[in-house]
């Protein structure tokens, strides 16, 4: 199978690409992947986080038409993507991945699908209480003393881990984004550091009101930027072929009502 997957006829046809004969496994991550039982099986739109899960899945599917490949679709926990993807097992990996110097000698990268942020999460009574103590709002910047949770495999989580001693920050890994809300709610953490659009599609699913955005997105130290589909370095020819598909998705406008979806704003 994986020998079938890697070959790639790849030919110009007018303005775009054609892969033939190709079989790829693609990768995309859910916030629950008990959600999902098996591969190829549409994800459940009012699932939490659905519309992010839900654009990738439909980027995933066009982009696979746009050069002609037969695609199985495998959801999967974002964690469990970029091992995947480097060990050959998919042949593209779509979740929320900014690009990093630790990932670039992992995986290949597509070109930009959108851009992202991240955002602390918390309950308005932790955001008042840490404030106080603080003696000033909590941000990323100042929040000291306190146990914050983030994805395993993020760079949200590689954040944390690499701050200073001083801070007194106590990073925990969970493995999805409702996991990390799921440990606010337990009290095994204070915040959660999550990348914005998932953030976003969570609290909107959320009808207690108990957590909420505190303090202002953070796009710098590897928070933010752009964002890519991944694949095995050794695929350089899927690499452009899904580039074209890229660039003729948002030419003709397709990229646009993809997003428009799901979402009420852009993604660039």
């Amino acid at each position: 199978m994986a020998a079938l997957r890697t070959l790639f006829l790849i030919g110009g046809l007018c303005a775009g690409l054609a892969v033939q004969a190709a079989e790829l496994a693609v990768a995309v991550g859910v916030l629950d992947p008990a959600q999902v039982a098996g591969q190829d099986k549409a994800f459940p739109r009012g699932a939490p986080g659905a519309e992010l899960v839900a654009v990738n899945d439909d980027l995933a599917r066009e982009i696979c038409r746009r050069i002609n490949a037969r695609c199985a679709l495998n959801y999967i926990a974002f964690a469990e993507i970029l091992p995947g993807v480097e060990a050959r097992r998919f042949d593209l990996g779509f979740g929320n991945f900014l690009r990093s110097p630790e990932r670039e000698r992992r995986v290949a990268f597509s070109d930009t699908i959108w851009r992202s942020s991240s955002r602390l999460v918390g309950s308005p009574a932790a955001a008042r209480a840490f404030a106080g103590k603080l003696g000033r709002p909590v941000t990323l910047d100042s929040l000291r003393d306190a146990r914050v949770t983030a994805i395993a495999g993020s760079q949200q989580l590689t954040f944390l881990e690499r701050l200073p001693g001083e801070r007194r920050l106590t990073a925990i890994g969970t493995p999805t984004p409702i996991d990390a809300l799921q440990a606010l709610r337990d009290d095994g953490a204070d915040f959660a550091l999550l990348p914005t659009l998932s953030a976003y599609s969570l609290l909107s699913h959320d009808s207690s009101g108990d957590f909420e955005f505190v303090g202002p997105a953070a796009a710098d130290r590897g928070l933010g930027g752009t964002v890519h589909i991944i694949l095995p370095r050794q695929h350089e020819q899927l690499r452009r072929a899904v580039n074209q598909a890229i660039a003729a998705i948002r030419s003709d406008g397709t990229y646009q009502r993809i997003v428009r979806r799901y979402f009420p704003v852009g993604l660039d």
